[in-house]
């Protein structure tokens, strides 16, 4: 296997430009990975989009009788299906994204086009189970013991963020996924500590008062999974000093990941 070569250009800034430049030329194409990513994932499916709803619903039942117990409490589940519901999109998301170049190794060697809009059609397929799980939340979460409240309507925001921090994350991977195929068996246990080390199947309100801030600022999901609780399940306003730091880091985490992308991309073709 080659050793991949990271390319440093004299004027990153302008080449990143360009690139994305390129990328909004091809944007359809991300519209096409994206149909044909959902339709093989569900392809001969018996249940279909169903599994959409039924993986958070089971998370659900599995967290309200045993954290739930510890950390619950009355609406625990309602706080738990809004919280696995943009988890499972995070999960989901950069699982496909990190798998996308080695899946589309074909097309990348005979075809030119932008290699990012691989990942990012990875990430847009994702979103579908999101939207799903969304509209499975605002039919079961009142029962459940969510408050319907106006805030719901900042939650499309915090996820633009989470899916802008799922695309960031997908793109380091995706691009190291090809030269080094050990983040193939990484990358489920990276998760599994992401989950734990996510305020989801906790509140951020069990971490200690003084070490909620380096904890955000260690994970930039948490100040996002926080917020969606507050605005889903509690029907407050998001802390905007958290949010703040979450939407920062992950505009951070997609500067550096792109970067990191189109530094490895010359060796893409000859690679994967």
């Amino acid at each position: 296997m080659a050793t991949p070569v990271l390319v440093i250009e004299a004027n990153p800034g302008q080449h990143l430009f360009r690139s994305l430049l390129d990328f909004w030329t091809h944007r359809e194409m991300v519209l096409a990975f994206a149909d044909r990513n959902i339709r093989v994932k569900y392809k001969q499916a018996v249940l279909g989009f169903a599994w959409a709803a039924i993986q958070p619903v089971a998370m659900v039942l599995v967290l309200a009788v045993t954290v739930g117990r510890l950390v619950g409490g009355h609406g625990y589940a309602a706080f738990a299906l809004a919280m696995l519901v943009p988890w499972t999109f995070l999960q989901t998301a950069v699982t496909f994204a990190a798998q996308a170049l080695i899946t589309d190794a074909p097309l990348i060697r005979k075809v030119y086009f932008p290699r990012e809009v691989s990942v990012a059609g990875a990430v847009l397929a994702a979103g579908l189970d999101l939207a799903i799980g969304l509209v499975l939340f605002a039919v079961a979460g009142p029962f459940l013991g969510a408050k319907v409240s106006p805030t719901w309507m900042l939650a499309p925001f915090l996820l633009l963020v989470m899916v802008l921090l799922a695309t960031g994350v997908g793109c380091v991977f995706a691009a190291l996924n090809v030269y080094y195929r050990d983040f193939r068996y990484a990358l489920p246990f990276a998760l599994q500590l992401w989950f734990f080390a996510s305020p989801v199947a906790y509140p951020l309100s069990v971490v200690p008062q003084r070490w909620q801030l380096p904890y955000v600022l260690v994970n930039p999901a948490a100040g996002l999974f926080d917020s969606l609780r507050r605005v889903l399940t509690q029907g407050q306003m998001p802390d905007p000093l958290l949010v703040g730091i979450s939407a920062a880091e992950t505009a951070l985490v997609v500067w550096a990941g792109y970067r990191v992308f189109k530094g490895l991309e010359p060796g893409f073709a000859d690679v994967v």
